[in-house]
C-alpha cells in the first residue's frame, strides 16, 4: 500500500523537534509490501499548499497524520494548535480517498474529544511502533480491528476505544528512519537530533501525565543499543548533538552510568544533553556524564520553595535542588531551569523564596511559567474539578490552567519586572525570537 506520514508539528518554541515517534513506526514498516513517504511540514512556506501537492503526486492509499502538540502549554501567551490541524484533516478529505488515521503525543491526550473534532477513520493511542503495521495490514485485508491495543474508531454506537499497551522490549524495534527527515536542519535552527534511551516514569509529579501515558515502571534501552544509535546519528545523518528525551535521565543511577560508559568504550565524539532528577545527582555521575559527552543539563526543579517542592510531589529537597546545581556550576556542565509558578498553595512567600533562591545560581537560560496547563489523569486535575476550576467530564482538550489565586493578579507583572533586570530570565520564551 502507498501510505503518507505526515508530521504536522509547526511549533518552534524552544527546541525544535525531529518527528522521532513518527520516524520510529515508519522504521517498523515493511517497506517490500508498502511505499512510504514522509512528508515534515515544520520547514514548508505554505504548508497547505505543499500537503496538497504531496497528495495529489503520490496519490496515498492510508494518511497518517502525526500532531505532536495540542497547545503551547503558556497561560499567558496561549496558541491552539487543533484548527490548523482540522484544516489539515479537510484537506486530505478533499483531496484524497485514503484512509486516514490520526496518532501522536497530542491525541494521546484527549483521544476521543479530538477524534469527534477532526474526525478521521482511525486513531492510534500512545506507542504505534507495533499497533500501527497491524492496523495497516487489517484495512488491507479489510479484516476485524476492533481488537487492536490503542485503537480508536467510530461504530453505530459512537467513538470507541481500547485500552492501550506499551512495547516492553525498546532493543526490538528497528531504528528510527531519521534519514527520512531534514536533520541538518533541526540542528541548525535552535535544535538537534534526539534519541529515546527509555519510557515511562515511576515518579508522580502533581501536574504530569507522564505515568499514565507511558507507564508507571521504566522500559529501557540497554547501553550498546543506545551507543550504537548514538554513532548512527553521528556518522549517517552527521549531526554530533543529541537530546536524550527521557523524562529523567539519571534514573535508575546505574543505567545513567552504564550509557555514559558505552559512549566512552565507542570513543565517540557526540555531545548531548539530559535531563536531571536532582536527588539523583552526585559527582561520580557528573564526572562520567562529561567525559562521555554531556555539555547542558535541565534539572527539572518546577520550584525553589520547600514548600512547593512537596505539593507538587517532586520527591527532592531544596537542598538536594542546590546540591546538584552547584555541582554543575563546578563543573562547567551548563543547565537551564523551568519553573511553574501557581500550584496550589502558591503565594507571594513560595515566589520569592524561589526568586531568592535563583538569584545564587547561574543557569544558561531560566524560564518562569505562571499558571500549569491541567492535563488529564493527574492529581492537579483532581484538585481543580474539587476546587470548581474546570468540571469533572473536561477532557481538556483545549487549553485550561490552574493557577493558585494568590498569585494570580500579580505573577505576571512581578515576574516581567524580574526578568527585566536578568538576561538569561524569560517568562514563557517570550523575549525569545
Amino acid at each position: 500500500m502507498r501510505i503518507l506520514f505526515v508530521s504536522t508539528n509547526r511549533s518552534r518554541a524552544a527546541l525544535l523537534p525531529m518527528p522521532l515517534g513518527l520516524a520510529s513506526i515508519i522504521a517498523q514498516m515493511d517497506e517490500s509490501r508498502h511505499e512510504i513517504h514522509a512528508l515534515d511540514l515544520m520547514f514548508c512556506d505554505q504548508p497547505e499548499a505543499e500537503l496538497k501537492r504531496t497528495l495529489a503526486r503520490f496519490e496515498p492509499q492510508i494518511i497518517a497524520l502525526s500532531i505532536r502538540n495540542l497547545d503551547n502549554q503558556s497561560r499567558l501567551n496561549t496558541e491552539y494548535y487543533l484548527p490548523l490541524e482540522k484544516k489539515f484533516v479537510e484537506l486530505c478529505r478533499e483531496n484524497s480517498r485514503a484512509t486516514l488515521i490520526i496518532g501522536g503525543a497530542a491525541f494521546t491526550v484527549s483521544p476521543v474529544a479530538v477524534f469527534e473534532y477532526l474526525e478521521p477513520d482511525f486513531g492510534v493511542i500512545g506507542e504505534g511502533e507495533t499497533v500501527f503495521p497491524k492496523l495497516v495490514d487489517r484495512i488491507e485485508q479489510s479484516s476485524k480491528y476492533t481488537d487492536l491495543p490503542g485503537l480508536v474508531w467510530r461504530d453505530a454506537g459512537g467513538v470507541q476505544h481500547n485500552p492501550y499497551g506499551f512495547v516492553t522490549n525498546l532493543d526490538a524495534l528497528k531504528p528510527p528512519r531519521r534519514d527520512l527527515f531534514d536533520n541538518q536542519r533541526y540542528a541548525k535552527e535552535r535544535g538537534m537530533a534526539n534519541i529515546v534511551v527509555k519510557q515511562g516514569c515511576p515518579f508522580e509529579c502533581l501536574y504530569c501525565d507522564g505515568p499514565h501515558v507511558m507507564g508507571k515502571h521504566w522500559r529501557m534501552k540497554s547501553p550498546q543499543t543506545v551507543a550504537a544509535e548514538l554513532e548512527s546519528i553521528q556518522k549517517d545523518i552527521g549531526v554530533n548533538l543529541v537530546y536524550f528525551t527521557d523524562a529523567i535521565f539519571n534514573h535508575p543511577v546505574d543505567h545513567a552510568k552504564a550509557i555514559c560508559q558505552a559512549i566512552i568504550d565507542r570513543e565517540l565524539s557526540i555531545y548531548w544533553v539530559a535531563t536531571l532528577h536532582p536527588g539523583f545527582v552526585d559527582r561520580s555521575l557528573l564526572e562520567l556524564m562529561k567525559k562521555a559527552g554531556c555539555v547542558s543539563a535541565s534539572p527539572g526543579c518546577d520550584t525553589c520553595s520547600e514548600k512547593m517542592l512537596q505539593v507538587m510531589r517532586k520527591g527532592f529537597t531544596k537542598d538536594e535542588l542546590k546540591s546538584c546545581l552547584i555541582m554543575l556550576e563546578e563543573m562547567e556542565i551548563s543547565y537551564i531551569l523551568s519553573l511553574l509558578f501557581g500550584a496550589p498553595g502558591e503565594n507571594r512567600e513560595t515566589v520569592e523564596e524561589s526568586i531568592r533562591f535563583l538569584e545564587e545560581r547561574k543557569p544558561m537560560m531560566l524560564d518562569f511559567c505562571p499558571g500549569i496547563r491541567l492535563m488529564p489523569h493527574t492529581p492537579l486535575f483532581d484538585i481543580a474539578v474539587s476546587k470548581g476550576v474546570i468540571s469533572a467530564d473536561d477532557p481538556l482538550m483545549e487549553p485550561k490552567f490552574y493557577i493558585s489565586p494568590d498569585i494570580k493578579d500579580w505573577i505576571e507583572e512581578y515576574l516581567t519586572e524580574i526578568c527585566s533586570t536578568h538576561e538569561k530570565w524569560n517568562v514563557n520564551w517570550k523575549n525569545n525570537p
